[in-house]
This record gives C-alpha cells, sequence and structure tokens, in this order.
C-alpha cells in the first residue's frame, strides 16, 4: 500500500498479548486501550422469513463462522480507520454468525524497524501475542449486523509455552482467564477461537478444560480447534467428530460445556486423506452428527466443518472447498453442520498471486480495489454473482479478475440462508461501504482525501445482486467516482457517493421490467410511514420509472409496485422523491428493493445513482446536542484527539466530526459510535472543531463547536530525551506571558512534573527522574497573565532506553528436557544462555546460520540439554536498543527444582 496508509506517530494502534503480561493487565497501562474500544451493543437479529430467501428450502439454523482478516489482515497492528481507499472492507455479514482472526498480531513495542515487511533478514524476526484481540472498528460493524466479534488465543507460540495461561490460584481459580474476561468487557468484543496448534500434557488436559470453562461460564463465546485427544493430549488431526474429541465441547464427567463450538479439522469428507479428489462419502459427516447427538448437543450449533477457503479458493485446489456439499444432508438439502472458513480475505490477500505477480502489491492499489469487490461477491454469492444461482458452474473463469478457474466454488450462500436486522419502522441507507476516495455529504465532496472507516459503513444490500428479469439484466455496483477505476466488466459513469464514500450504480440496456432485490426486512407501517429515494439519473430523459418494489409478509409472493414520479427525467445532481405509504397501514415490509421499467421501449445507457433509500415513520429521532466535547490532546505532529459523553445506542447511533476551514467550508473528518475519535492530519487552516449526533433515521443534531486558537499554538516542538529528562525547544511565542510544561505518565507511573519558563525563551532543559522506556505525556501551555492557559499542545514519547532489564524467571525440567522461563520484561529481543559459562546455542538456524542467542519469538526456550547437578545457568537478556542485562545464574538442583513462572 502507498505511504498514506503508514500510521502516524500517536495513532492508536492494536497489538498482540503474551500470556505473561495478560495476569497484570489494566487498561490504565495498555497503549491506547481507551481509544481502541467498540460500544456498538450487538444488535438483535429477525425471525427467519423463508419466503423472502433466495432459496426458500434453506435452513436458517446453520451457522457460519468467518476467521478471516481486518482491512490488511494485521498481523502487525491494526487502526481503525485510516486515509487509505485501498483497505479491504468486508461487505457481507448478512451471511455471517461469528466474525474473527485465527493468529497472531505483533506483541506490544516491537519496533516497526523489526517488522518491517520491506527489510529482510533479522529485522523480520519479532514476537506475536498469544493472544489477538479484533479490531474495534470490525467489533462495532459487525455488532451493527448481528454478528459477534470473536478474539484468537493462539497455542502456541515460540517462546510462549501454554501452560502459563493455565497458571491456578490455590483456589484453583485462573487469574489470566477472568482477565480475558476482562478485556471482553472493555473492549466490547464476544469471546474467542482457540486455536490449539500444539500438544497438551496429560496431567493438564483437566486444568486446560476448567480454564475454557471459565470462559464459557462467564458468558463469552469460545470456539475450540479440533486437534487434541483428552487422553494422552497428542494432536491428532480427526476426519470427523470422535468421543475424545468431542469432551472438549461438553464434558460428561464434568457435567458442564467445555466450549461452545469446535472447528472440525479439514479432512471430514476425505476418507483418504487431504486433497484426495472428488468424494460423495459422507460417513465422516454422519458418524460426527452422531456424535454429537449422543453428547447431547446440537451439530448446527456445536460443529462448524473447516473449509481452507485460502487453501482452496474458487477453484477446489483444496477438498474442503471442493466437496463442500458432501456436508448436505440428501434427502433436505440442508447442511448437517454449521460450517466456518479460514481465510476468507484471500479474496484481497491473493489477488496479486491470481495475477502472477506477487510483487506488484496491486492488492494495495486503489485502481484494483474493484476485482476484490468483484471475487469478495463470488465468494459469498456464488461465482455468477447471483444468489439464486449456486450450482457448479464447470468451466467458468473470470481472469479480468485473476480468477483462471472458477469452476469448483458455489458459494456460501448455497449453504447459509440470509439474515437481516433490519426491523422496527425506521431505515435509512446511503449504501456507503465505509471507504471512498473521497468522502461526500449531499452529493457534494466534502473531503478530497481518500479513506476506509468501516464504523461508517450502512448496512449493506442482503443480496449481491439479486435481479429479476425476463429481458437483458442491469448491472449494479458500488460507485466511488472517477478517481478511481473499475474494470471493463463496469461501463457506468462514475459519479460517486451522496453521504459518505459510494453510491448505488444501475446501468446497462433496460428492455425489461429489472427487479434489483435490496433489503430483507421486518419494518411496520404506520399510518405515518414515508418512503423517500434520493436519485441522480445520469443518462438522458427517456420513459422509464423508478418503482419501490415492495413485497409484505402477509403476501409474500406479490410485489407491491410504487412509482417515483418524473424518474425517467435526467437529473442535474442528486433530488430526492418522497413517497406515501399510510395506504399499506398495519402491515410488515418482508423485503425491499427497486424496480426499473422501460415502459415499453427499450432504454439503451441507462443509468441511475442512488445516493438514500429511507423508510420513516414520522417521528423525529434527531438528538440532542452532543455533551462534554473537548480536545483531549492536540499533538505538535498536528495530530488531536476528542473527547464527549457517549449517549445510549439508542438515541444516538454515530457521532460525526466536522472541520470548519478558515473560509467557512465544513470539512468531513470521520465518524464512530463512541466517545473519542483520532485525527491524523488537521488543515492548519481549521478555526473550529463540529460534532454532531446522529439519530436512527441519520438526522444529525445541532452541532457542539470547539474553537481553535492558532496564533497562541506552540510550533516547531522538538523533544530529545537523555539520562537526565528532557531538552525542549520550540517556536518562539510571543502571544502569552508564561509557557508551563506538564509531564505525566501514560503507562501507571503516578509521579508529575510541571515546569514554568518566560516566554522569550525558546528551549529548557526540563529534569525528571528517568525510569528506562516510560510512556510520557508532556503538555506545553501558552499562559496568559493570570496563570491561565490559551493554548495547549501535547508531545508523547518514550523516556531514554538505558538499560535491559535482568532475568526474573528461572528454570524448569520437563521430560529430561531443560526449559527456561519466559522473562516478564517487555522489553527484550534476545536471550544468551550460558551453563558453567559455556554458551548454550539454538538448534533452529537463522539465515542459514546458528545464532549465540535466542531471539524472541522465533526461538522456543526449552528442549535444551539437562545440565548436571549443581551447574550454573547463566541468563542475559539484550533489549531492542542493544542493551545488556547483568547476568542471572542459578544454580542446578534436579532433585527439588521448581519452575518459577515469571510474573
Amino acid at each position: 500500500m502507498n505511504n498514506r496508509n503508514s500510521f502516524g506517530k500517536n495513532q492508536p494502534i492494536t497489538h498482540g498479548y503474551r500470556a505473561v503480561d495478560i495476569e497484570h493487565w489494566s487498561p490504565e497501562t495498555d497503549p491506547n486501550a481507551d481509544r481502541l474500544r467498540a460500544f456498538v451493543p450487538l444488535q438483535k437479529r429477525n425471525q427467519a422469513f423463508a419466503a423472502t430467501q433466495a432459496n426458500p428450502n434453506l435452513s436458517p439454523e446453520t451457522e457460519f463462522f468467518n476467521l478471516t482478516g481486518d482491512y490488511d489482515s494485521y498481523f502487525l497492528g491494526a487502526t481503525p480507520y485510516n486515509n487509505e481507499f485501498s483497505n479491504y472492507l468486508f461487505n457481507f455479514w448478512q451471511y455471517t454468525d461469528y466474525y474473527g482472526g485465527w493468529h497472531g498480531t505483533a506483541t506490544e513495542d516491537v519496533p516497526s524497524s523489526i517488522y518491517d515487511p520491506t527489510e529482510s533478514g533479522e529485522k523480520r524476526v519479532f514476537e506475536y501475542g498469544i493472544v489477538d484481540l479484533p479490531n474495534p472498528a470490525y467489533t462495532n460493524a459487525a455488532h451493527k449486523n448481528g454478528v459477534k466479534s470473536v478474539g484468537c488465543i493462539f497455542i502456541p507460540r515460540e517462546g510462549q509455552p501454554y501452560d502459563l495461561l493455565l497458571k491456578q490460584r490455590e483456589d484453583g481459580t485462573f487469574p489470566v482467564a477472568e482477565k480475558l474476561i476482562e478485556m471482553k468487557e472493555y473492549f466490547g468484543f464476544d469471546g474467542y477461537f482457540i486455536n490449539q496448534e500444539t500438544s497438551i500434557k496429560p496431567e493438564d488436559i483437566k486444568k486446560y478444560k476448567a480454564f475454557t470453562k471459565t470462559l464459557v461460564d462467564a458468558g463469552l463465546y469460545t470456539q475450540w480447534y479440533d486437534t487434541v485427544d483428552d487422553k494422552e493430549g497428542k494432536l491428532t488431526y480427526q476426519p470427523s467428530l470422535i468421543p475424545s474429541h468431542s469432551s472438549f465441547i461438553h464434558d460428561d464427567e464434568m457435567g458442564a460445556t467445555i466450549n461452545n463450538s469446535i472447528f472440525m479439522n479439514y479432512n471430514w469428507n476425505s476418507p483418504d486423506g487431504w486433497n484426495n479428489g472428488d468424494s460423495t462419502d459422507q460417513s465422516y459427516i454422519k458418524n460426527t452428527v452422531e456424535e454429537a447427538k449422543r453428547r447431547g448437543i446440537d451439530p448446527l450449533k456445536t460443529v462448524f466443518s473447516g473449509v481452507e477457503a485460502g487453501m482452496g479458493g474458487f477453484g477446489g485446489t483444496h477438498n474442503s472447498t471442493r466437496n463442500l456439499d458432501v456436508i448436505l444432508d440428501l434427502e433436505t438439502g440442508n447442511p448437517l453442520t454449521s460450517i466456518a472458513t479460514l481465510g476468507g480475505n484471500f479474496v484481497q490477500s491473493a489477488l496479486d498471486e491470481n495475477l502472477g505477480d506477487p510483487s506488484k502489491n496491486l492488492q494495495g492499489d486503489d485502481d484494483h480495489q474493484w476485482m476484490i469487490a468483484e471475487r469478495e461477491r463470488m465468494w459469498y454469492t456464488g461465482v455468477k454473482i447471483d444468489p439464486t444461482d449456486t450450482e457448479e458452474q464447470k468451466g467458468y473463469a473470470r481472469p479480468d479478475v485473476g480468477l483462471k478457474d472458477a469452476s469448483e466454488w458455489t458459494g456460501i450462500s448455497r449453504y447459509i440462508s440470509e439474515r437481516s436486522v433490519i426491523n422496527g419502522s425506521t431505515f435509512v441507507t446511503n449504501f456507503n461501504t465505509g471507504h471512498g476516495m473521497k468522502y461526500y455529504v449531499n452529493g457534494k465532496v466534502s473531503n478530497n482525501e481518500e479513506w476506509s472507516n468501516i464504523n461508517l459503513q450502512d448496512i449493506l444490500p442482503t443480496w449481491q445482486w439479486w435481479i429479476d428479469t425476463e429481458g437483458t439484466k442491469l448491472q449494479a455496483d458500488f460507485d466511488y467516482g472517477g478517481s478511481v477505476e473499475n474494470g471493463d466488466k463496469f461501463t457506468y459513469q462514475r459519479i460517486g457517493g451522496y453521504k459518505g464514500g459510494s453510491s448505488l450504480v444501475v446501468n446497462g440496456t433496460l428492455d425489461s421490467k429489472n427487479f434489483l432485490r435490496l433489503y430483507k426486512t421486518d419494518l411496520d407501517v404506520k399510518s405515518t410511514t414515508k418512503a423517500s429515494i434520493t436519485y441522480n439519473k445520469t443518462s438522458v430523459k427517456d420513459h422509464s420509472e423508478i418503482q419501490f418494489g415492495v413485497i409484505f409478509k402477509d403476501a409474500p409472493n406479490q410485489v407491491e409496485y410504487i412509482t417515483v414520479p418524473g424518474s425517467g427525467e435526467k437529473t442535474k445532481g442528486y433530488v430526492t422523491a418522497e413517497l406515501d405509504l399510510s395506504v399499506y397501514a398495519n402491515r410488515e415490509i418482508a423485503a425491499l428493493g427497486l424496480v426499473f421499467d422501460p415502459k415499453g421501449k427499450a432504454v439503451q445507457g441507462y443509468q441511475v445513482n442512488i445516493g438514500e433509500l429511507k423508510i420513516t415513520d414520522g417521528q423525529d429521532y434527531t438528538p440532542s446536542t452532543p455533551k462534554g466535547f473537548e480536545i483531549k490532546n492536540r499533538f505538535h505532529t498536528n495530530e488531536i484527539n476528542v473527547v464527549w459523553d457517549r449517549e445510549d445506542y439508542s438515541t444516538v447511533q454515530q457521532y460525526h466530526l466536522y472541520a470548519q476551514l478558515i473560509h467557512g467550508n465544513e470539512e468531513f473528518l470521520g465518524g464512530i459510535y463512541g466517545d473519542n475519535f483520532y485525527v491524523k492530519n488537521l488543515d492548519k487552516h481549521v478555526v473550529a472543531l463540529i460534532l454532531t449526533a446522529v439519530g436512527s433515521d441519520h438526522t444529525e443534531s445541532k452541532p457542539a463547536i470547539i474553537s481553535l486558537n492558532s496564533k497562541n499554538f506552540i510550533s516547531n516542538v522538538m523533544v530529545n530525551e537523555d539520562t537526565e529528562g528532557f531538552d525542549i525547544s520550540w517556536g518562539k511565542e510571543n502571544e502569552c506571558s508564561k509557557i508551563r510544561f506538564d509531564l505525566c505518565f501514560t503507562d501507571g507511573r503516578k509521579d508529575t512534573y510541571t515546569k514554568t519558563v518566560d516566554k522569550e525563551l525558546a528551549s529548557t532543559k526540563f529534569e525528571v527522574p528517568v525510569k528506562d522506556d516510560d510512556r510520557y505525556l508532556l503538555k506545553i501551555s501558552t499562559l496568559d497573565s493570570t496563570g491561565k492557559a490559551i493554548d495547549t499542545v501535547s508531545y508523547a514519547g518514550k523516556m531514554k532506553d538505558i538499560y535491559s532489564e535482568a532475568f526474573d524467571g528461572s528454570y524448569y525440567i520437563d521430560e529430561n528436557t531443560l526449559g527456561i522461563d519466559v522473562p516478564s520484561s517487555k522489553d527484550w529481543w534476545h536471550m544468551y544462555i550460558t551453563i558453567n559459562g559455556e554458551a548454550v546455542k539454538p538448534t533452529k538456524e537463522y539465515n542459514d546460520e546458528t545464532t549465540d542467542y535466542f531471539i524472541r519469538g522465533y526461538h522456543d526456550l526449552n528442549g535444551l540439554p539437562v545440565p548436571k547437578e549443581g551447574s550454573i545457568i547463566g541468563i542475559t537478556l539484550e533489549d531492542y536498543m542493544g542493551n545488556m542485562s547483568e547476568v542471572k545464574n542459578i544454580t542446578v538442583n534436579l532433585k527439588e527444582y521448581q519452575r518459577e513462572a515469571s510474573s
């Protein structure tokens, strides 16, 4: 991706967590924790209504777990929003019940130079966390659509033994499990996918089950990767659910639920193993169903047949994608188990490989995003991009989007029925997918900068695309404007969005009535209900009509057509037409779409962009003006954090932040449902910040306003950390009496420091007791003659890293090998181990060489030869800056050794 996608110095970024850190986790010491929370409550989905499904015979009981990435897979940390269009924005929540990741993220404070993907050699070796939390923006989007958001516990990680998670108190409780529960509550997600990738000691199995049971009993959702047996704890990849594995869902001896569900390994449909060709043998699936019923558990709620999406793709190169129909009941055509896919974001991540040149990074190119959107539609609604046509298409290909073979995939919608959260009596959409090349307000460009922010994503169409016609089928797409390409397939004029980054565009030859089904709903019609459509018809005047196509629950096989008057006219920009639905009072809308009718005469080159669809009951849902709006930090880098008092989601469903420029125009900066927002680069011409609250009908409140004073704003701040504190310099200011410096810490350290200097100075020495690598926040304020702050600029950084903490653990002996505890220090990179002065080197080579030290995140700290009685183990830690710790010497006592895990 281009440089615009880089993170700001003070931008909130997620990170992974080590087991040794979680036990002592606190939001006060977790970097940016307060800016990485999700607040949208999980929305309740409508009761299933088969008559308006694309396949009315498909059971709604089958669930779908989507194990994939966020904007960019988040291996190296993620941010909730950024100024880049070419990020992956998931568009198919309607088929998804659970959304989460399966891997780790770089741990806290790993220097960016180490995990820079452009680097090679040692700089590519870094540590992943054993626990990974979801991107909060994706959690908000998931919850808005009724989908649970799930984090990940990845077992193992090099240098992080699984049993660190299982530490128990004397009363049998699990401190790490309790912290995992606390983190779930604080960050606002729903549970964990437990990616079990290592054996468990037999003596730990009962403890392991008690650990996961602690999570389940607290109301967390857990899904466990089916890899370990409950007798010896060994890795055994089974083709079906068997008693020694099913006890990790429900343990009969304990009489308890151990995990909510299980991810069944991929060879459930291959009696002879993986990738053995087509198979119609259902014995393994039937055995699974029988075992689930023997356990007294529902296979559609607890057993998820794993699908290797990334490896299989559209061409069926993995048996789980090629033979997915094996899970279907031969009589009903419905799945016998639920489904979980791994790596569905391959529609993005494999683009370059599929196009033949992975070095080009076309997945990060704005002009190639239309390909990713098309590939995603093919994955979820079938390769013909039609949820009513999900049969195999032998010989089918889409070389224009890098797919030479799309003949083995039938689409998620073949197995999973569509769901909806659209209910009540009010619904609005602007067809905003959550990213754009520009941001539009009422059809005009409000911000020229590209962006991605899934917090702003509307509830998108239930079907992409279900179009009923007896003639030529129109095309549908999301239109982001003329700044980005959309391939040869699409022929529409690109005009952009109405509110947000995109609009819905429909174009092509209109020679017969086309019914574009858009939304599955459960909307109540009242005597005051009205509908409106905001559209821009760019094609020439004709006799065509746009009609609302409405299907009511009491007549599901009948479409009511409600004409939009004058909709054959060419418009000059977006126009809005309002329709009265009172004649349908006391009925329920089960599906909603748009009809394009040529009225008897074919129209060539037809195009209309839909900027908004609205159903409203006539009530005013405009929220009150936000309270508590203030600047928390205005950084010297032009970054800014603002905060406010968050209202309940039933009253406010979003907050919008604008900048008022010096010439009076307003520029949209971003939006979220939360209590804070980060701006990466505030224009120097901004004279005020404006915050509005948005109601369920998309009306905005009266604004809360903060005036900005640039005249007295401290500029050109430079801070140099040294062993005695800071050397600070700044641009000389005249319109104040004095300048004050206030220092606090953001990692739990409680001491604070203040210093005031004369306004004539342009630099000062600020002496502060230095503690290695502590995070600080320095606020520099201009003061008036009374000592009141006129304006304040913030500077965030770290104290100088001047030493490496000594190793604080011990050794342990496990199955006749020596292991070293994981250091509790967060600031270490290499571990040097000696036995009686002789260096112990890792057996695992790095860059074809043996290192003199163990690399954090790369080498395991166990499996070493057991030393003789009385030997001296010496351990030295080197941190990221090259500081060496004192040597810790431990005398080996083979008779009475004990494992002293780091705390």
